[in-house]
């Protein structure tokens, strides 16, 4: 059963530099995880993605101010080798357009957030860095997409995650943390989406994890089994009675294993831990 991360962790680049990704990532071997990040250690989700793309621009806040043009990776793909240098198995982390979009305010010619041509845009110029981290190695593109479980526009959502995914030669993962279950029956029809991931153990998608659709599907299930939420950490037994639900669903080659969400918030030491315990649990199922 493969064990992974979904992207950000406690460490800040702007204060140890090259060292933040170094240790972000020694901190997911030591405890065992299989496929990593860099850690997202340079800004938060909107912020990245916001300075690399022509047409908007951060200020503390990200704007679309002109027409959406490229993607530039510079800043990825350097803190792409710098974990790569260290790790065999490392993805690539890419916020989705529906979310990058609706996190930024929109001053140009766009016709507001109804107007799928922003969507599309931006999913063009995401396309250009993950085609970029894909050239580096990295062997899955996560595209984390939030706000789809709070109201998103679904058939601009569709088209422009599907422009992205479909144009990927590596698989495709998509991270939709939030109650899912409304939507959960759209999204296993999109097409390019090799893994579904979503958030379990603070949120309680049961009906996921009952769904005869998932079961019928050639889709993987991303298990987030590591409450995110909340700084206690979570005990192996529960995580283990977590895997045991979704393994009465699907077969172990259809399940990956994560947290619920990014770590970023989290102290460190609390972070480390519950990696430890994921990866444990894990393992502990997996030698029944």
């Amino acid at each position: 059963m493969l064990t992974t991360v979904i992207g950000s962790y406690p460490l800040k680049y702007d204060e140890l530099g090259r060292d933040a990704i170094l240790r972000t990532v020694d901190d997911q071997l030591r405890v065992g995880v299989d496929l990593v990040t860099d850690g997202q250690t340079r800004y938060d989700m909107i912020e990245y993605f916001a300075r690399a793309i022509d047409g908007y621009t951060f200020d503390g806040k990200s704007v679309i101010e002109g027409k959406i043009g490229r993607g530039h990776a510079d800043e990825f793909v350097e803190d792409f080798r710098v974990a790569k240098s260290v790790a065999p198995r490392v993805k690539g982390l890419i916020t989705g357009p529906v979310t990058l979009v609706f996190s930024s305010r929109i001053k140009s010619e766009y016709g507001g957030y109804r107007d799928e041509n922003v969507y599309l845009d931006t999913a063009d110029a995401l396309l250009d860095i993950a085609r970029a981290l894909v050239a580096e190695g990295a062997e899955w593109i996560q595209i984390d997409e939030p706000f789809l479980s709070v109201g998103a526009p679904m058939a601009i959502a569709r088209k422009a995650v599907e422009r992205m995914a479909t144009a990927l030669t590596v698989p495709v993962a998509m991270h939709v943390c939030g109650s899912v279950g409304t939507i959960f029956p759209q999204l296993l029809e999109w097409q390019g989406i090799t893994l579904l991931s979503h958030a379990f153990m603070g949120d309680k998608n049961d009906d996921v994890l009952e769904s005869p659709e998932l079961k019928a599907s050639d889709r993987v299930l991303g298990l987030g089994c590591i409450n995110t939420k909340v700084v206690e950490v979570d005990t192996v037994e529960d995580v283990v009675a977590l895997i045991d639900r979704a393994a009465r669903l699907l077969p172990a080659e259809r399940i990956v294993v994560h947290p619920d969400c990014g770590l970023r918030l989290m102290p460190r030491d609390a972070a480390f831990k519950k990696l430890e315990v994921m990866v444990a649990a894990a393992r502990e199922w997996d030698t029944r």
